[in-house]
């Protein structure tokens, strides 16, 4: 039977810019379910809600990854959800092989306790990726690993990395106090914007590093998930289970597909059931980081822009600055009352229920 949703909103907290609610471990889930509770369906990303093997996403969450969420509210694409996806594992080969096989387990452990459709093998890069924490110096060679994975019928994909321990280890030890910006989200966010726009699917990246993962006493709270076991695979297998199918706008698949995608094998159209921009009532983000796509682009889709002052980075570009319509709310708890209250009269209808944790 047919569901009927009116409130469909979006919370964002981008990657790296050292936001006092969000971009830790997980640290902006309370203000993520809080805003689920007020909505029919919530659609974040991954730096939102991941929280190592605290992981905990309510059903009507939808997590998109950040170049995905870009080119959803450019109206590029649509979003198909309550999609079981095929997950594969795209690992970098120079990993150790403690992190080897304990990816293993973790894929073994994910199959038998979240019920998910993850393909066996384990897709492993011909030669080392050598990621440094500014960029990926031979991109191909993951990429290719990453072709492997979706020609074995792969949907969405968990990409494993190797990526060196920071070059100044005073950021490494502020952010493990909960201050400062995340020493590798910057390039974690290249990594899977990368992937999902090759191959136009989910994707997320859980790191390993040079130095084997060994415990290194108390932490602050809000980087406390992270320190609790030796993978973070299992988030991200959790942020896959609650991506959506990526259905191309009609006339945007020459744009959105890249060398090694073959549109002819997509075939995917769009369809009345599939989520759009257009569906959205509200957008709610910090309050001085309002210079990327989705803000820019959400009174186009008269989606209400909302501010959370208390939510400071160290950006500051707020809503005024570009002259973008908004409101300014003083908390999520006061975000959450405005969704409550404020919809669209466009409905979504959707035909299934909502993922299964």
């Amino acid at each position: 039977m047919a569901k009927l949703y009116r409130n469909v909103n979006s919370l964002i907290v981008p990657t790296g810019i050292g936001a006092q609610i969000g971009g830790f471990a997980g640290d902006a889930t309370p203000a993520a379910k809080l805003l689920a509770k007020a909505s029919d369906v919530l659609i974040t990303h991954p730096n939102v809600i991941n929280a190592a093997l605290l992981t905990d996403i309510p059903k009507n969450v939808v997590v998109l990854e950040g170049y995905l969420m870009d080119r959803f509210f450019a109206n590029q694409i649509l979003l198909r959800l309550n999609v079981k996806h095929k997950i594969a594992v795209v690992m970098d080969v120079s990993a150790s092989n403690q992190d080897k096989e304990i990816t293993e387990n973790c894929l073994n452990a994910a199959k038998n306790v979240y019920g998910l459709d993850i393909i066996d093998e384990i897709f492993y890069t011909e030669k080392p990726v050598n990621a440094n924490l500014d960029h990926l110096p031979e991109p191909e060679i993951l990429m290719d690993a990453c072709k492997n994975a979706v020609d074995a019928g792969a949907t969405a994909l968990a990409v494993i990395v190797k990526l060196p321990d920071p070059d100044d280890p005073k950021l490494l030890d502020k952010y493990k106090k909960g201050q400062g910006l995340d020493p590798i989200g910057a390039i974690e966010a290249k990594i899977s914007h990368m992937v999902s726009r090759q191959f136009l699917i989910p994707s997320a990246h859980a790191p390993v590093f040079d130095t084997p993962y060994q415990h290194e006493g108390v932490v602050a709270p809000r980087v406390a998930a992270e320190h609790l076991g030796n993978t973070y695979l299992a988030s991200v297998f959790k942020c896959l289970q609650h991506s959506p199918r990526i259905i191309p706008s009609t006339g945007a698949l020459k744009l959105l597909t890249s060398d090694y995608t073959d549109p002819a094998e997509l075939n995917l159209k769009p369809s009345s059931e599939d989520l759009k921009v257009s569906h959205l009532s509200n957008l709610v983000v910090p309050y001085d980081c309002c210079n990327a796509v989705p803000m820019i682009e959400a009174s186009n889709y008269e989606i209400q822009l909302l501010t959370v002052l208390n939510n400071q980075t160290v950006l500051d570009d707020p809503a005024d600055f570009y002259a973008i319509p908004h409101r300014v709310v003083n908390n999520y708890l006061e975000a959450a009352g405005y969704l409550l209250a404020n919809t669209k009269d466009q409905e979504y209808i959707n035909p299934n229920l909502f993922y299964d944790n």
